[in-house]
């Protein structure tokens, strides 16, 4: 497996620390249902464009 540095997930993951860091501060703040959607919105958003980038990229690389 590749290092974290060089993995192609790493907005991913970036995405979904990012949200899970959101909802932990929202809720020590005070509990905002809303914007802890919003956070959670964004990671999946983030998460499936960068599937689907690396998934064409590879695809794309195997006609080559």
């Amino acid at each position: 497996m590749e290092k974290i540095e060089n993995s192609r997930w790493k907005m991913s993951m970036a995405g979904f620390t990012a949200f899970i860091l959101a909802t932990i501060f929202y809720l020590i703040t005070g509990p905002n249902l809303t914007a802890i959607l919003a956070f959670l919105t964004s990671a999946i958003v983030l998460f499936i464009l960068n599937a689907g980038y690396i998934f064409y990229s590879n695809k794309k690389s195997e006609n080559k």
